[in-house]
């Protein structure tokens, strides 16, 4: 299939670049790498943006999961900053109260928020700015108030808006009504920004066990939270090596587990596996990829869970693994609790090569729905993806992180070539993929590569598929004998993919996705 128009240009440019889920996000990264900073800077000044700007996908409340590549040493780090369950919460108190599952709303699918804690941790390790300094936009679009754009009007104005405040109005009295809002008019966060402030003046333990945790608690507790001053102060961030796979010419780098970035690892292996055995692949085979992607996921769900009880072997991505796997059962089966992939990501590559590839979650609209009213946190639910019971995997256990669909992915050659992240849950990897196979198998260039049609196929006989795709893909979904499932022509179940890719001369392209918000800035 041949493209040529794309809905939105490639932006380009020699001096760094942001891509990121929101333009106010995408400006503060830029604005700090056109002052001097790198890339690590930039990440951290825009996901504290993002913070502010989508709150109703990610916030102070929420984890993150990112992947940095340092151009002098070149080595690239997975960044977790994911937080563990609170050690109250055993599967004993849960059967206690009558509860068989983890409700996805409410206080007891909470757990240690990560997020502010890793902005922290990458300028401690790779950056040049303070916190304090990195904070300094989201501060100033908290206090004078982020304009509502179709996103959040949409959101404000949909049911699960009128849900989430019928059973917390303290959200309403922040974030309005639920009903239309016009374009343009603000939403202002004071509580939130006093909380930025006080993280920028202090420092990140006043809410990892000072003042601010503090009060979090006391305001989370009378939600009935199960989350103590303890379970925060005995946070940290994970900086380890990431996990690679070769892709071509090149090294496919994702986050270890608890991270579903080995999900993407397998995929990608899988793929080279099969081109082996079969010899070169001409474009996009639908009904190989459908295979591939259940025997990936299923290693997926086999692994990915806290690092200290993952099964996950480094060999596990060797070439041979992966010939071996292709013999393999497929099935159709997948962790299959999951929501509307209400996350953000953002993507940069400064003028020195530095590299980052960020992703932050509240995993669903607003999370838990539960936030403190003085601290002005909302608090993701990421916990409902454990199950009561004593699985090795996913079973709960007090004091560990849980599985995280959050996915960065870095494709590494002589240096970065290319920084990907996407928003939707089990599509993450997914749409990574089927945009890497149009770039380097396909031949698009980046924001083709991106606007092209997808696919996505999470568990049963259901297959997603935008109604741009070619006929061919929907006798291929027929012949594997599974079902397709129009979502339209531009779904956000597709995700919203950030990119920049380095060409051959060291000039940067951007690639944003109109499928949801996302907005390429150069430096």
């Amino acid at each position: 299939m041949t493209m040529t128009f794309t809905h939105r240009p490639i932006l380009m440019s020699e001096r760094g670049m942001v891509v990121s889920g929101h333009h106010q996000a995408s400006e503060a990264g830029a604005a700090v790498l056109r002052q001097g900073g790198n890339a690590f800077d930039a990440a951290a000044a825009a996901a504290a943006t993002l913070a502010v700007a989508v709150p109703h996908m990610n916030g102070l409340g929420g984890d993150a999961i990112a992947l940095a590549y340092h151009a002098e040493s070149d080595e690239t780090f997975a960044i977790n900053g994911s937080g563990r369950s609170p050690q109250a919460a055993t599967v004993e108190a849960f059967h206690a109260m009558g509860n068989d599952h983890i409700d996805p709303l409410g206080p007891l699918a909470i757990t240690v928020p990560g997020a502010p804690h890793a902005w922290n941790a990458l300028l401690e390790r790779f950056g040049s700015l303070s916190l304090g300094e990195a904070l300094t936009p989201a501060i100033t679009l908290a206090e004078q108030g982020v304009p509502i754009d179709t996103v959040m009007q949409t959101f404000l104005d949909g049911p699960m808006y009128r849900k989430l405040v019928g059973r917390a109005p303290e959200l309403g009295d922040i974030y309005g009504v639920p009903g239309f809002r016009p374009l343009g008019e603000r939403i202002r966060q004071t509580q939130l920004a006093n909380t930025l402030r006080a993280l920028a003046n202090d420092g990140i333990a006043t809410l990892y066990g000072g003042d601010v945790g503090r009060i979090l608690c006391e305001d989370l507790r009378a939600a009935g939270s199960w989350l103590t001053l303890d379970d925060l102060s005995n946070h940290d961030s994970l900086i380890i090596p990431s996990l690679s796979v070769d892709l071509g010419q090149r090294r496919l780098h994702v986050a270890p587990p608890n991270s579903q970035g080995i999900a993407l690892a397998a995929l990608a292996g899988l793929w080279e596996a099969d081109k082996r055995r079969r010899g070169p692949q001409n474009g996009f085979t639908v009904t190989d990829y459908l295979r591939l992607r259940s025997l990936a996921f299923a290693e997926r769900d086999a692994v990915a869970t806290d690092p200290s009880r993952s099964p996950l072997q480094t060999h596990f991505l060797d070439a041979t693994v992966f010939d071996a796997l292709l013999g393999a059962p497929a099935t159709l089966d997948a962790e299959s609790r999951a929501g509307g992939g209400d996350t953000s990501t953002l993507v940069v590559i400064d003028r020195w090569g530095n590299a980052v590839s960020w992703v932050q979650s509240l995993f669903e609209e607003f999370g838990s729905g539960v936030i403190s009213p003085r601290t002005g946190i909302v608090m993701h639910n990421r916990l409902y993806l454990e199950s009561l019971d004593d699985d090795p995997i996913h079973g709960l256990r007090p004091g560990l992180r849980p599985f995280h669909t959050l996915c960065p992915a870095l494709l590494i050659g002589d240096g970065c070539d290319l920084a990907i992240a996407t928003p939707g849950d089990h599509g993450q990897p997914q749409a990574i993929f089927q945009v890497i196979a149009n770039l380097y198998e396909r031949g698009f260039n980046l924001q083709q590569a991106i606007e092209a049609p997808r696919l996505r196929h999470d568990t049963g006989r259901e297959v997603l598929i935008e109604d741009r795709a070619p006929a061919e893909w929907y006798a291929q979904i027929e012949a594997a004998g599974l079902t397709a499932k129009e979502t339209g022509s531009w779904s956000r179940l597709m995700g919203g993919v950030n990119a920049i890719q380095r060409g051959p001369d060291g000039v940067l392209f951007g690639g944003a996705d109109p499928r949801r918000a996302c907005y390429a800035i150069s430096a």
